[in-house]
């Protein structure tokens, strides 16, 4: 197993991060850290960890990707990637224990699976909750909820390879992007009903505390995903299609939620446009819903669209 972790100014946390996987169960493991230009003393903090901690059965090696943004960094990583299973892991987060172990145990059971998939502990100041399960739909669960989130999987990295990797040119939801197209392939997926891994939230995060700090940005994500189903030989394409049109609607929603009317606007028009008159009324609910500070539109239309 390689854990690829892309590390931006993160010169306070890296170390909980490393920490959490030199305290893994299984061995061995390599750990690729992609530096993406930091300014501060991260890469420092790595050296002197390494110092320490590199033993057998655990090796560490630094990378540099002059080019910003986290995808960037992550296809760096893959590409110097030599297992036959690689994680991607976020440098403020942190694995459990026996993350590593339960992954290449379900493995073991499924020689021939693509990936396996786990839930997360989500840690906010109101109180940890667990991430969405892994099951049913994935590739629908996915495009909704995330669930291929960059701690959320381990995969087999000539599949990753295959469905193009990670793209560079998206900045915000690259791994919800990431996720349709290897899910477009219809991948066998281990589930895994556990957390295996810790989301600490931070305040100072890539892509900004609020939606309209990235306006263009997530958008183009979601055209990237629309171009990727378009592409595939999926038969429910349409489908596919107005369940990005719900996404539009629901970031819509979220703008007009951070008052910002002049990006909510064009946004929502263009997800009504995109789907037949008998849709629009649930696009309409999802958006009017979400905007009223509600949660869930999807469990309520989704089956319809």
């Amino acid at each position: 197993m390689t854990v690829v972790v892309p590390v931006y100014n993160r010169a306070h946390l890296i170390r909980r991060c490393l920490d959490s996987i030199y305290a893994q169960t299984y061995r061995p493991i390599e750990v690729i850290v992609v530096d993406n230009m930091s300014s501060d003393s991260t890469i420092a903090e790595v050296e002197d960890w390494i110092r320490t901690h590199v033993s057998d059965g655990f090796s560490l090696s630094v990378l540099t990707e002059h080019r910003r943004g986290a995808s960037y960094a992550r296809q760096t990583g893959l590409e110097h990637v030599d297992t036959e299973k690689v994680m991607f892991f976020d440098s403020d987060d942190a694995m459990r224990p026996n993350a590593v172990a339960r992954i290449m145990e379900a493995w073991m059971g499924d020689t021939n699976a693509d990936a396996v998939a786990w839930p997360l502990i989500v840690h906010r100041p109101c109180g940890d909750r667990v991430s969405h399960s892994i099951k049913g739909n994935l590739l629908e669960r996915h495009m909704v909820h995330a669930i291929f989130c960059t701690l959320g999987y381990a995969v087999k990295a000539d599949a990753m390879r295959r469905c193009g990797g990670w793209k560079g040119e998206y900045s915000c939801w690259d791994d919800l992007e990431t996720g349709v197209r290897f899910l477009l392939g219809n991948p066998r997926v281990i589930a895994i009903d556990t957390p295996l891994a810790e989301v600490y939230p931070q305040v100072e995060s890539i892509s900004g505390v609020a939606y309209s700090d990235k306006p263009g940005k997530w958008e183009k994500a979601l055209d990237g995903i629309d171009k990727a189903i378009y592409g595939s030989h999926r038969a429910d394409k349409r489908r596919l299609h107005n369940i990005i049109s719900y996404r539009r609607a629901i970031l819509a929603a979220d703008y007009a939620k951070e008052g910002k009317l002049y990006l909510a606007k064009p946004l929502y028009e263009l997800a009504l446009s995109e789907v037949g008159k008998k849709k629009r009324p649930l696009i309409r609910f999802a958006y009017h819903w979400t905007r009223c500070g509600m949660r869930g539109a999807f469990s309520i239309v989704g089956r319809f669209l």
